[in-house]
């Protein structure tokens, strides 16, 4: 054997260093830091499913007047849009028709992980619909969870009807303000 590895010794031992420090990369990677400050707010819709009503969503990226906001509005129609705050609010104001969306409740958050979010909304959006389980409103509980942990204390929505929770259950959120 000789004093110098063969090159197949050479590359089988780089592979190895790779793979290792590859694995101690992995082992010691830090989640995506938030963006700071957030703002996420709910928009309802008092008169949608017949009275127990509907929501839609939206949350600030990061200190900037830029917002990503949508709506499951029913089994067949999911929708999201990025825009500021004066068009986002035109946008609720004008879906479904002029009044359908009447008002929102916001709360500010100390982080915002907008990546977070942006990956819930893809997968809620995903799924198949469920009026009961997967609707509207467990949505977006689901997105406000992941964009910021102080909605870890808001229930999941299964159950009840969005007026309700709107009016019931947004625990830090600001009052109405009407569209």
């Amino acid at each position: 054997m000789s004093a110098i590895a063969s090159p197949r010794r050479w590359i089988t031992a780089l592979m190895v260093m790779a793979l290792a420090l590859v694995g101690l990369g992995l082992a010691t990677a830090r989640p995506a830091h938030a963006l700071g400050k957030g703002r996420a707010c709910m928009f309802n819709a008092t008169e949608g499913a017949n009275g127990l009503g509907h929501v839609g969503w939206a949350f600030r990226v990061g200190p900037a007047d830029d917002w990503i906001y949508g709506a499951t509005e029913s089994a067949s129609w999911n929708w999201q849009r990025e825009s500021n705050y004066a068009t986002m609010l035109a946008t609720f104001r004008t879906t479904n028709g002029r009044g359908y969306y009447d008002h929102f409740r916001c709360k500010d958050t100390t982080n915002s992980s907008v990546t977070a979010a942006k990956n819930k909304v893809n997968q809620v959006y995903s799924r198949p619909y469920n009026v009961v389980n997967d609707n509207c409103l467990t949505r977006s509980v689901e997105i406000f969870k992941a964009y910021d942990s102080s909605f870890n204390n808001l229930g999941n929505g299964i159950g009840n009807g969005p007026n309700w929770y709107y009016d019931n259950q947004l625990i830090g959120f600001g009052g109405r303000i009407y569209l």
